[in-house]
């Protein structure tokens, strides 16, 4: 069971990669884009500098948009029904430390960034386009 958690958290993690596309100049998050279902896809979408892994500050930089992406209210907190493609139950359960029902950006990345280095399989502190996809299709 603690598996299957684990499996969903991670692919919860993969589509917030792609969460946020931005097209030129931000027309697709300004339009709502579908989250990028294509691990791929979400992948180059993420890896900024194009140097074929995801590190620390890029993953920071998608995570973040993808908060205020879910911000509807735009109130600086996510709450249960902002985020509908996660399986909301248990991202709160783990992200929610002060249990107040609201994720902070701080409790948000903090919770993603768990799932960061449980991807992270060859402990290099970066994320392969293997790693992302291995991760996905799990």
């Amino acid at each position: 069971m603690a598996r299957e958690v684990e499996v969903r958290s991670m692919r919860r993690m993969m589509i917030a990669f792609g969460m946020t596309l931005l097209s030129a100049g931000g027309v697709a998050a300004q339009q709502g884009s579908p989250p990028i279902q294509d691990p791929r896809a979400a992948f180059a979408a993420t890896d900024k500098n194009k140097d074929g892994e995801i590190d620390h500050a890029e993953f920071q930089q998608r995570i973040t948009e993808v908060f205020y992406f879910a911000d509807k209210d735009k109130d600086g907190l996510v709450v249960q029904g902002e985020l509908k493609v996660y399986d909301e139950e248990d991202l709160f359960e783990d992200a929610d430390k002060n249990g107040d029902g609201k994720l902070s950006l701080k409790e948000f990345v903090a919770a993603r960034f768990e799932k960061f280095e449980e991807a992270d399989t060859d402990e290099s502190g970066t994320l392969s386009i293997e790693e992302v996809v291995a991760e996905f299709e799990r």
